[in-house]
């Protein structure tokens, strides 16, 4: 008996301890606002990758030349892209959208005051 119900005192810790990172999107978008340049450093990579194995597959007759340069010249638009992005400043909004949800938190608990001295 004692065995599960450290079991599940153990269970129940581990899920309340998870769910911030799991369960919320709350913190699921604030996490994705970091690490943004090494995903996208990373999805650049990953296309320089493709195009070495089409130009493989091009050299081993397993590609025609077309089919060859249709692919390789979507990849590399989309590694400009990609490079681009990466490369311009992070926008700060952050700072902003922080100021906007103050304001309206705010005026919410103001107008919840003024209607409790009404009552």
């Amino acid at each position: 008996m004692a065995i599960i119900l450290g079991t599940a005192i153990a269970l129940v810790s581990i899920a309340v301890i998870a769910y911030p990172f799991l369960g919320s999107k709350k913190y699921k978008l604030i996490s994705g606002k970091f690490g943004t340049s090494d995903d996208l450093r990373m999805e650049r990579l990953g296309i320089y990758s493709k195009i070495r194995d089409l130009e493989i597959d091009h050299a081993s007759g397993d590609l025609t030349n077309s089919e060859f340069l249709l692919l390789r010249d979507q990849l590399k638009v989309s590694a400009a892209k990609l490079l681009k992005e990466e490369s311009e400043p992070r926008r700060s909004n952050d700072k902003d959208e922080l100021e906007v949800e103050i304001t309206r938190q705010r005026e919410q608990s103001r107008r919840g005051s003024e209607d409790r001295d009404v009552f």
